[in-house]
């Protein structure tokens, strides 16, 4: 038979020398090869035996089957190169990135080997942004990631971790050479000329170092020096590289330390506005499940600021934690009546830290049985990562919501699936997809499949899924059509202050 099908492990790898693979006593045997053709092409081939038997167990023969899989394997290959690169420069991703430092460092200990860390982060490309446009700045990027690769190793990990932020992995590299690499990197980018329709711009960039050795081994730790490491070149007069030391420490923080009070002022004194967006099924958009609420805070400037950016600047636990306080208090004391009267749902963000503290759990359950609101009503939207971290605590706290009644929602699920190994079955009732996921979903089949795999996950662990915002009637189709649960953006309905929408005509049956 092999004499007619010529089939190799991969194009170029060896042939198959045996049709039943050797062991024709397993029931079935199954193979991902390629089909070779007598005109040279080829063919992705999924191919299974399986011995006849008489009744009384005698061998009679096989049935051999052959499938032409080349489409479905190009797209699983499509996908997992779209889950691990970014699609504007295609360097890696932060996922991906996070991933390979994670496998470096678990080498360390055994290879005594050192790597470095490099942060890259671009000087004055916003003013491209502002005066040319994004698309300038789009190319800009993609031309600044070629000239990066084109002085790197094979070996090496060049990574666009978001924005103008570029995140570099020197594996078995010493801190001397990780410099002098850097450095031709950073010169290189303060002398690139860039023409966008006639007209030169000049921009910059700031490096970061940080040695990973047996001693420096902890993610979370060599991602946060190089940071340091860069913010303090940014500080000596950007376009530098500088190698990170432990007394950049007190620099770093010296830089937050006016916005570490300001930060306070704003969570304790200034007004919070909760705005709420609608919740529908896309196939029913005119009758919302429940209304997203999302905070809205004021500088001492009178610039409004977003909860998402707020709570980015956030790093010290009290600040967080406070200002979860501070939104419960103020839901509870000014909305819930109102949610209550009108029977609709609600979902509030809640921290990690918040998750994870007695206290903050203990005050919600408290304002809850005060307030007279069914639990039924109170959702709490929690960051994934809460999950990935295992902690007691937290697994405690999701235990005493959840037997309060509340609902609870698991946000920034995007293309790292590892989520779905820490997700037990009933654990949250909902998942709530990255929007970068879903933006583009109507116009990429790579996003629409990645969107379709984790919908599927989240029907098998028994919740619903969330997706937006959906800003345009196609997006709400295409996302009906994959089976998506629920959406919200301007499709369903408006942003709006909680207490105007909870004074409107607008009712639920509760």
């Amino acid at each position: 038979l092999l004499n007619v099908l010529r089939i190799t492990f991969g194009d170029n790898g060896p042939a198959l020398e045996n049709i039943h693979s050797g062991d024709i006593s397993r029931s079935a045997i199954e193979q991902d090869v390629v089909l070779h053709c007598r005109n040279g092409g080829t063919y992705d081939i999924h191919y299974s035996v399986t011995p006849l038997s008489t009744l009384d167990g005698h061998n009679i023969g096989f049935v051999l089957v052959i499938q032409d899989v080349t489409e479905s394997r190009k797209m699983l290959r499509q996908l997992s190169y779209s889950a691990s690169h970014d699609a504007l420069t295609h360097l890696a991703n932060r996922v991906s990135f996070e991933n390979h430092l994670k496998r470096l460092l678990h080498t360390v200990q055994e290879t005594h080997q050192r790597h470095a860390l490099v942060y890259i982060d671009l000087d004055r490309f916003k003013a491209v942004n502002d005066t040319a446009g994004h698309a300038a700045g789009d190319a800009l990027l993609r031309e600044l990631s070629s000239l990066m690769l084109s002085m790197l190793r094979s070996t090496d990990i060049l990574a666009r971790l978001g924005g103008d932020e570029f995140g570099l992995l020197l594996p078995d590299c010493n801190i001397e050479s990780a410099r002098y690499i850097s450095g031709r990197i950073i010169h290189a980018i303060n002398d690139y000329r860039f023409m966008w329709e006639g007209r030169l711009h000049r921009i910059g960039a700031s490096a970061g170092i940080t040695l990973i050795d047996e001693s420096n081994c902890q993610a979370s730790e060599v991602m946060s020096q190089a940071d340091i490491a860069c913010y303090a070149s940014k500080n000596n007069g950007r376009g530098v590289v500088t190698v990170y030391e432990p007394q950049q420490d007190h620099m770093h923080h010296n830089r937050s330390l006016i916005s570490l009070e300001e930060q306070s002022r704003m969570i304790r004194d200034n007004h919070l506005l909760l705005v709420a967006r609608g919740v529908a099924s896309p196939r029913v958009p005119e009758s919302c499940n429940f209304w997203l609420l999302s905070l809205r805070l004021w500088t001492s400037e009178g610039e409004a600021m977003e909860e998402r950016a707020f709570r980015s600047g956030l790093a010290e636990p009290e600040l967080i934690r406070a200002l979860d306080r501070r939104v419960i208090h103020e839901f509870f004391t000014n909305s819930a009546a109102g949610v209550v009267r009108k029977g609709v749902s609600v979902a509030l963000p809640l921290s990690s830290a918040g998750l994870a503290s007695r206290t903050v759990i203990t005050e919600i359950i408290e304002k809850l049985t005060q307030s007279g609101m069914p639990g039924r009503l109170l959702h709490f939207v929690i960051d994934a990562d809460a999950l990935m971290r295992e902690e007691s605590s937290i697994g405690d706290g999701l235990a005493k919501l959840r037997q309060a009644g509340c609902r609870l929602i698991i946000s920034h699920i995007g293309r790292d699936l590892e989520i779905f190994n820490h997700l037990m079955p009933q654990m949250a009732d909902y998942v709530l997809l990255e929007p970068e996921l879903v933006n583009n979903v109507h116009g990429n089949l790579m996003d629409e499949m990645m969107v379709t795999i984790v919908q599927g996950h989240a029907h098998r662990l028994g919740m619903k899924s969330i997706a937006g915002p959906t800003n345009q009637p196609m997006m709400m189709d295409t996302l009906s059509g994959i089976g998506i649960d629920y959406i919200f953006g301007d499709t369903i309905s408006q942003a709006q202050p909680l207490d105007l929408m909870l004074n409107t005509s607008y009712f639920a049956i509760n």
